[in-house]
């Protein structure tokens, strides 16, 4: 999610050896490789599409066995009263590093993660854009992952974070603006704002509230038209960006909208419909030219791919969504 700053601290602390206890007692084995084989990346879902051992996210996501075996980390996580999507504890290596990506897809123009150290050390640095924190252990913090990031583990130790998605409600956003804006000029810790502690409480029963809907089977023209906005604004404010390929590219996605609106006046999110959002997908055609974006030098190609074409059809989950 794009944010007015790079890092934010919230005013949050948790008891680290509480959270460390509950992280080592998994098996090394429980830890997964990363999906895309990044070396020294591991990970232990906490929450999953279906409850499973997977890196999914689109569908009905549930608490895995693993977390209903942490009752500090089901807590930590009830205490923002959050709804989450795919959550998860995160290691890195020693000496190895989270390649430098941006976060462009439909599940990241809505959501931002929050990060928990729970076992690192001052030489594990985390970048966002042109500038770099460390994130000291039970401290909770947020980033803006529009930007390019990376983490970089400099330590001869292992580094895990616990790390949870969410949309946030009108409270979480609350909480937000009055948290310390590490990287603003504009604003930095509220002096009469100080951090809450929550400890461990044995025996303790919380609801952990997860994402049912987070994808959409057919997505609302509505949303399609902001998408293709916010790309075709950001692609235009770019002074790299002009001429003819510029020009189609903008015209490709606007008549994309428009065909879109067309076939849901027609058919809405019936089945019917479905074969032809398909093939309207299918179909279309995108300029194989990099179009860097204004607000953070990535690809609009990319993106319009990623965050629209890849999310406007999950005919996969009607049986999950009922419909």
């Amino acid at each position: 999610m794009r944010l007015a700053t790079e890092f934010v601290r919230l005013p949050r602390r948790f008891d680290h050896e509480r959270l460390r206890q509950e992280v080592l007692a998994f098996d090394p084995a429980e830890w997964l490789p990363h999906v895309q084989g990044y070396e020294g990346n591991t990970a232990i879902p906490l929450i999953s599409v279906r409850g499973e051992m997977n890196d999914d996210f689109n569908g009905p996501m549930k608490v895995t066995d693993k977390l209903e075996r942490s009752p500090y980390i089901k807590q930590v996580l009830a205490s923002f009263n959050e709804v989450f999507g795919r959550s998860r504890l995160m290691g890195l290596g020693a000496h190895c590093s989270v390649p430098e990506h941006r976060d462009v897809n439909y599940h990241w123009y809505t959501r931002v993660r929050i990060h928990i150290p729970v076992i690192t050390n001052p030489e594990v640095l985390f970048y966002c854009g042109s500038r770099h924190v460390h994130m000291a252990v039970g401290e909770a913090w947020i980033f803006d992952s529009w930007k390019k990031h990376s983490v970089d583990n400099r330590s001869d130790m292992n580094r895990v974070h616990l790390v949870i998605d969410t949309a946030g409600s009108a409270n979480f956003w609350k909480l937000v603006a009055t948290s310390e804006w590490r990287c603003s000029e504009r604003q930095m810790k509220p002096a009469n704002i100080d951090d809450v502690f929550i400890p461990y409480e044995e025996g303790k029963q919380v609801t952990i509230l997860t994402e049912q809907y987070n994808a959409p089977l057919v997505m609302h023209p509505g949303e399609v038209d902001a998408l293709v906005s916010d790309i075709v604004f950001d692609m235009r404010a770019h002074p790299a960006n002009s001429g003819p390929v510029q020009s189609n590219f903008e015209k490709t996605m606007l008549d994309f909208r428009a065909e879109w609106r067309r076939l849901w006046s027609q058919y809405g999110q019936s089945e019917a419909g479905w074969p032809h959002f398909e093939k309207l997908i299918r179909e279309l055609r995108i300029p194989q030219v990099h179009m860097p974006l204004a607000s953070n030098e990535g690809s609009a190609t990319h993106t319009f791919r990623a965050r629209v074409l890849t999310a406007a059809l999950n005919t996969s989950l009607a049986q999950q969504y009922r419909i």
